[in-house]
């Protein structure tokens, strides 16, 4: 374990915004609904920031879904020139993307990317330009099983690639989702406590989950889903607003 993580740090990352991505090869963990809320979030509590959510994956969940919330502030993107034919990701188009400029120069920009199962970090290079990687699991055995097997390809990828990067790698925060209790939490905690990552607060299971990717007339679906997880929300898009504040990934798991 490290010393306190909230000793700041002066890094390329105040160069510009921020960019987040929601990754693990496993499906069903809960990437999009957090990418959803990570970026609606952004956009309500950042009124002088731009957002935009970038959807790699093919089946368009989220940019399908979040589309209809598209304003001047906020930009939802499917790109096909951010694939290859093969359906992987096109990494020298997302890594330009990343480093263009923001279209208004006076404000923050935040990138949030929602990626698909399956997506295996030793063909995703982009990654190393991302700030941090989010990786929500649940705490069933097939979910942690994928998690650290996820994981593991990350730390592959950073040995390999870290000195073409000035040993700049991305913060890793895994996020426990779909928790039912305190103890799943702990149990899951316990599963991982070997990994060199950090591990935030749980997002408890609710009912509304099931409901988030539904355009329904009134959107009261996305807000009932965003009023009854605002404390959530508020601590994960703090998370990425002072990225600064935390030390470069821990040796082994750390509590934020």
């Amino acid at each position: 374990m490290t010393d306190s993580p909230l000793a700041a740090q002066t890094t390329g990352r105040s160069r510009r915004g921020r960019t987040a991505i929601f990754a693990n090869a496993k499906g069903g963990v809960g990437k999009s609904t957090l990418a959803l809320m990570m970026s609606l979030g952004l956009a309500t509590r950042n009124p002088n920031s731009d957002v935009e959510l970038i959807d790699l994956d093919s089946q368009a969940t989220s940019s399908d879904s979040l589309k209809r919330f598209a304003n001047h502030r906020f930009t939802v993107m499917n790109d096909d020139n951010l694939f290859l034919a093969s359906g992987s990701p096109n990494n020298g188009n997302i890594i330009n993307h990343i480093e263009s400029e923001p279209a208004h120069k006076g404000s923050r920009k935040f990138i949030v990317f929602d990626s698909p199962a399956g997506n295996e970090p030793g063909r995703s290079s982009f990654l190393l330009h991302c700030d941090v990687i989010f990786v929500p699991t649940s705490v069933s055995d097939a979910d942690i099983f994928a998690t650290r097997k996820y994981l593991i390809s990350l730390q592959q990828l950073f040995q390999r690639q870290r000195k073409d990067y000035d040993n700049k790698i991305p913060l890793v925060i895994i996020l426990p989702n779909l928790v039912d209790s305190r103890a799943e939490f702990n149990e899951l905690r316990q599963a991982l406590d070997d990994c060199p990552a950090y591990i935030g607060q749980p997002l408890y299971y609710s009912p509304l989950f099931r409901k988030a990717f539904r355009a329904e007339d009134d959107d009261g679906n996305v807000r009932a889903l965003l009023r009854s997880n605002d404390t959530y929300i508020q601590w994960l898009t703090k998370t990425l607003t002072q990225l600064d504040q935390l030390n470069p990934n821990p040796e082994k798991l750390f509590q934020l």
